[in-house]
């Protein structure tokens, strides 16, 4: 007969575990803080109320005759869930069989790091990895061992903002992942930014190469506006536009002209005068731009990263799902960067072919 052990209280066999996260042996379903459990008073085997009364006596009757204890069971099985799992070699956290990254950082387990040679040369005969003798140091990395640590030095837990971890922040960005880790949460602590040179030289093509579609468009495509007026103009108005770069460049070797800016300008036409305003505020606009992501590209993608993991933190039904989620949702977007790295390009030389 079973008894309901929270329900009243009644202390039988196992009474004294903490069942929160153990399994049902009936649904197979994790037990939580409010669920109604019975415990078996013989094995100790708790179970979910409505699941007993499914079968009407506990699940493991068959076995009461051989000596069953669920509380030994469940310690062995859990040592020996201990013995499989695999230790994360950067963080020390503990992966199980069969697991491709660490929960807490994102690194990959070493059988499935490509190209490292270290890890290879570190196997014996057998194919068995090496085991750090008992007592070494979980952040101490055998000499042999490539060493990469995607957090830059900072623990899993420590925060980039608003509830988002560091090594979440590694397993979302992916790529330059112990640049960015630091950076971020050197910004979270200080409030302060960093100029980005990547965004300053590339402004749409490196947002949209880090997945900022929205503001990535924006300045891409006004960057290429502004880019076809200037070819537009450089190839129409050619001796415009060498007569006015010859009087406004500085050159040690040019002659003294025989004509000011200020007469060149008043000798011009409406028209000209148009078309010269307009270029000075398409190159000023492209300047203006560039400097513009590079001020505020690396708050941007701080941003960006902490949306899209609480996004994903909100939404995941357990943190497993959440962790697989940042996986495939993050890192990069290669493809259209080297798209529009093409495309500029050739922008830049259709003006040969007027």
């Amino acid at each position: 007969m079973l008894i309901w052990g929270r329900l009243f209280g009644i202390m039988a066999k196992g009474d004294n575990m903490d069942y929160y996260n153990h399994r049902c042996p009936v649904c197979d379903k994790p037990f939580e803080n409010s669920s109604d459990i019975v415990v078996c008073p013989q094995c100790g085997a708790p179970h979910h109320r409505e699941c007993y009364e499914l079968e009407m006596k506990c699940h493991f009757q068959d076995r009461h005759k051989d000596g069953f204890d669920y509380k030994t069971e469940y310690e062995t099985q859990q040592t020996q869930k201990k013995a499989d799992a695999l230790t994360c070699r950067m963080c020390g956290s503990e992966i199980e069989k069969g697991g491709r990254f660490c929960s807490q950082c994102g690194t990959a387990t070493e059988e499935h790091t490509a190209f490292d040679r270290h890890s290879q040369e570190t196997e014996s005969r057998e194919g068995t990895p090496y085991t750090p003798p008992q007592g070494e140091r979980k952040d101490e990395t055998p000499f042999t061992t490539f060493t990469f640590d995607p957090m830059g030095g900072l623990k899993a837990e420590d925060e980039i903002g608003e509830g988002v971890t560091v090594g979440e922040c590694a397993k979302f960005v992916k790529n330059n992942t112990p640049f960015y880790s630091r950076l971020f949460h050197q910004m979270h602590k200080t409030g302060g930014f960093r100029f980005s040179f990547s965004g300053f030289l590339f402004s749409g093509i490196w947002l949209l190469y880090r997945k900022m579609y929205k503001i990535g468009a924006v300045i891409a495509i006004a960057m290429a506006i502004l880019l076809l007026t200037q070819l537009y103009i450089g190839t129409f108005y050619s001796d415009l536009m060498t007569q006015y770069n010859q009087l406004t460049s500085f050159s040690f070797t040019q002659t003294e002209s025989t004509i000011t800016p200020q007469a060149f300008l008043a000798g011009l036409d409406t028209e000209d005068i148009v078309v010269l305003t307009i270029n000075s505020f398409a190159s000023t606009g492209r300047l203006a731009l560039s400097v513009l992501c590079g001020i505020f590209g690396n708050k941007w993608y701080r941003n960006h990263c902490i949306k899209k993991i609480s996004e994903i933190k909100s939404a995941a039904a357990s943190k497993e799902v959440a962790d697989a989620e940042l996986q495939t949702k993050g890192g990069v977007n290669t493809a259209v960067a080297i798209s529009l790295i093409i495309t500029f390009w050739i922008i830049s030389i259709m003006s040969m072919f007027f």
